[in-house]
């Protein structure tokens, strides 16, 4: 009888023997399954005894979680409004709005508002899967249009961040060049100290000339006196 094999979920990190659908977080771990999974991941966080290693959550994810009831007020959510500390909801920025609150005064507010009534702070999404929000940068802030909070395809799109490619080698090439020529006869390039070399060679010579001059003119004057 073939050992059935013991493999570790990769949404929760649950132990367990290879099945199709994980026992701990539901998650379906066919290729499919994974997939879709990983469209969902983002930096946003719901504190959940029942499920401590769950990865993040996109921003929309998180409002359908309002939707479902989820999370309400009092919830401990964590994300890029928050610097990756656990904030209660109704006092994160992007979240609070949507659950009828105003993150900064408390003002009951419309969840459709795109500004508080009372202390008029803006109201707005937060997209940016690649965004933690932490070291003091802003989170890239989405402001909503017409509906605060939802946004159409083109909007979603604009907030992409735009693909790093590698230089080639061409590239690479012309900007060392570039640096070479820019630093060339700079303190502490090869040429620099190749002409600083050709000098000290040029006093050093000129150094020998004068002390071998001297010493043919004693010699001449001493001979002179013998006569």
């Amino acid at each position: 009888m073939a050992k059935q094999r013991i493999l570790a979920c990769p949404l929760c990190g649950e132990t367990q023997y290879e099945q199709s659908v994980c026992k701990q977080c539901s998650g379906k771990l066919d290729p499919d399954g994974l997939l879709l999974a990983e469209a969902s991941f983002g930096p946003w966080y719901i504190r959940d005894e029942d499920n401590p290693f769950a990865p993040g959550m996109t921003y929309d994810l998180l409002i359908q979680k309002i939707g479902e009831d989820t999370l309400h007020r009092f919830s401990l959510v964590r994300g890029p409004t928050t610097r990756q500390l656990w904030i209660v909801a109704k006092r994160v920025p992007g979240i609070a709005h949507l659950l009828g609150r105003c993150h900064r005064c408390d003002e009951h507010v419309d969840p459709a508002s795109l500004a508080c009534p009372m202390c008029e702070v803006a109201f707005g999404g937060y997209r940016d899967r690649d965004s933690l929000g932490l070291e003091g940068i802003k989170s890239k802030k989405v402001e909503a249009n017409g509906v605060s909070s939802f946004l159409g395809d083109t909007a979603i799109f604009e907030t992409c961040s735009k693909p790093l490619t590698a230089p080639t080698r061409v590239q690479v090439s012309k900007e060392t060049a570039h640096n070479d020529s820019a630093v060339s006869d700079e303190p502490g390039s090869p040429a620099f100290r190749a002409l600083q070399r050709h000098v000290d060679g040029v006093k050093r010579t000129n150094q020998i000339l004068m002390v071998a001059l001297g010493v043919v003119c004693i010699i001449l004057v001493l001979i002179l006196m013998n006569w």
